[in-house]
């Protein structure tokens, strides 16, 4: 299970609140899990076939998933925005039915990523 949170909401911006659906503060966002080949450290460039679970696009604070993963492959988790060219602050948080022993896992950047 995973779940992406936004930062924005509740919390007052130059000392100004919003009301919900927070449409100054929360973006449209999604989270999708790529399953990439063993050689790889990271995705390339999006393919639908190797998709294994996506998240519906929506403007809440938490958008969450559950997918059962297939032990000794390698998978990706990526959190993304509606709308390209934008930036947004979230959590990844990512809950394992398992002993933290038995899974690795690591943060990766794109080689062209600044």
């Amino acid at each position: 299970m995973f779940s992406l949170t936004q930062t924005g909401g509740r919390l007052p911006i130059d000392g100004q609140y919003f009301t919900y659906p927070f449409k100054e503060t929360l973006q449209n966002a999604c989270c999708a899990v790529f399953e990439i080949p063993e050689e790889d450290n990271y995705l390339s460039a999006f393919n639908k076939d190797t998709l294994v679970f996506m998240t519906p696009i929506k403007r809440e604070k938490e958008n969450s998933g559950r997918v059962n993963l297939t032990g000794g492959k390698k998978y990706v988790i990526v959190p993304s925005l509606e709308r390209t060219n934008r930036k947004g602050d979230f959590f990844l948080s990512v809950y394992f039915n398992q002993a933290m022993r038995d899974v690795n896992i690591k943060r990766v950047f794109h080689p062209e990523d600044k």
